[in-house]
């Protein structure tokens, strides 16, 4: 059974298999969102608003390879409770403080990532 760490795990395996499925839905998104674009003629800068998906996407993946939830370290909740564990409040200062770097880390990667992919698509599609 996994339990909170703070800075390190903040859900259990029916958090993440959530947080792996919004990556799903992010990248298939993207690829609809290409094809549309491509089909009707759009201006070729309308390709940069793959960057939504894409972020929605790479945060999805990151937070489920993580075994953290960015939006739950700022509301300083934790949730096991699909996992045999508790869902509870993150008590603490210290543990928050935590919580909110490795949110930041993951928002940064997923921002990073959704940028170079865009810029791919643009210069590929």
């Amino acid at each position: 059974m996994a339990t909170y760490k703070p800075g390190v795990c903040n859900i259990g395996k029916n958090e993440i298999r959530k947080r792996y499925a919004l990556g799903v839905v992010g990248f298939v998104a993207t690829l609809i969102l290409v094809y549309f674009l491509v089909e009707f003629s759009a201006p070729r800068l309308s390709l940069v608003a793959c960057i939504i998906p894409l972020f929605l996407g790479s945060e999805g993946m990151y937070q489920g390879y993580f075994r953290f939830c960015a939006g739950f370290a700022t509301l300083r909740a934790f949730d096991f409770s699909g996992s045999g564990g508790r869902r509870g409040k993150v008590a603490g200062e210290k543990a928050h403080k935590l919580d909110l770097q490795q949110a930041l880390k993951i928002n940064l990667y997923s921002l990073d990532t959704a940028a170079i992919l865009t810029l791919l698509i643009y210069i590929f599609v």
